[in-house]
């Protein structure tokens, strides 16, 4: 995923503020040192990676800065099995598959390890199942001018057609959408739902109930003809759906109600007595995916 933590992991101690007869300058906290670990592990067949960095002040624009020295490791518990991931670049910790078998398994419990000048920073997480896809469905856009949703320009939305298992178990999703295998990754991007909902589905007399908007509109993204429109819906814990919905809040806060940014909570463990914590997010995702051609 593209990173995330130069917007999400900060800390401001003071506020800004001036008279109209002095000039007031006003030192801020930067925040203590914190070291990023951004952990999405999937099951798709593709080299699996983690990043590790550490954080940004609040004002900064330069990338984080890469830790290269982490000794990481995951651990599958359902099979008693470890992987290693070896430092590659800018960041980041990658696992290369061999042949094209995937390390994530839908319902096994896993262990990630992260060990970083003697402290060992650690994370659990169950893979949780995904959603059925049935189709995805190109729709175009109203091009007579005038009106929600017109343009000049003829182009496309998609809809996402998928169902969600109905039982006593709530699902977590993470709905990532590509343009010509380009990831879409604004903040209206982050396109997270239960059930397929914005809610619980409970005690329904099917087997599986369908995604409901905003969710199957896919971030009312624009296409082409001939565009690729590909989806993947991710299974995620509670735990980072509600990261998700926390940072969405923290991206979109600002205005006249705008209120005190906070750190995004974190599933990762600092050992106690270590002097620099982590914060961060570990999942483990099980993934289905669908493709439509505009035509």
């Amino acid at each position: 995923m593209k990173p995330i933590n130069n917007f999400l992991f900060f800390s401001l101690s003071l506020f800004l503020f001036s008279s109209c007869e002095d000039v007031v300058q006003i030192k801020l906290d930067e925040g203590s040192e914190l070291i990023v670990i951004d952990a999405f592990i999937n099951d798709l067949r593709i080299d699996q990676k983690i990043r590790i960095t550490k954080n940004n002040s609040y004002f900064s624009t330069t990338d984080p800065a890469p830790l290269t020295n982490a000794v990481v490791s995951l651990k599958d518990l359902t099979l008693n099995k470890a992987y290693s991931f070896n430092y590659e670049n800018n960041g980041n910790y990658v696992y290369k598959l061999i042949n094209s078998d995937t390390i994530a398994k839908t319902n096994h419990q896993y262990e990630l390890s992260v060990s970083l000048n003697g402290i060992t920073y650690t994370s659990m997480a169950t893979q949780k199942r995904s959603a059925k896809i049935d189709s995805v469905s190109a729709i175009l856009r109203d091009t007579r001018g005038g009106g929600f949703g017109s343009t000049k320009d003829p182009s496309y939305l998609c809809l996402l057609f998928a169902k969600d298992k109905t039982d006593s178990n709530a699902d977590y999703y993470w709905i990532k959408t590509y343009k010509n295998d380009t990831l879409f990754s604004g903040s209206r991007d982050i396109n997270v739902c239960i059930d397929g909902t914005g809610g619980e589905v409970y005690d329904v007399n099917v087997d599986s109930t369908a995604f409901t908007p905003p969710s199957a509109f896919l971030g009312f993204n624009r296409y082409n003809k001939n565009d690729v429109c590909k989806v993947e819906i991710h299974s995620i814990s509670k735990e980072s759906y509600f990261f998700f919905i926390q940072a969405l809040a923290q991206i979109n806060n600002g205005g006249l109600f705008a209120q005190t940014p906070e750190n995004i909570k974190t599933n990762i463990v600092t050992p106690i007595g270590a002097k620099t914590k982590a914060v961060g997010q570990f999942n483990m995702a099980t993934v289905v995916s669908a493709k439509k051609i505009i035509k």
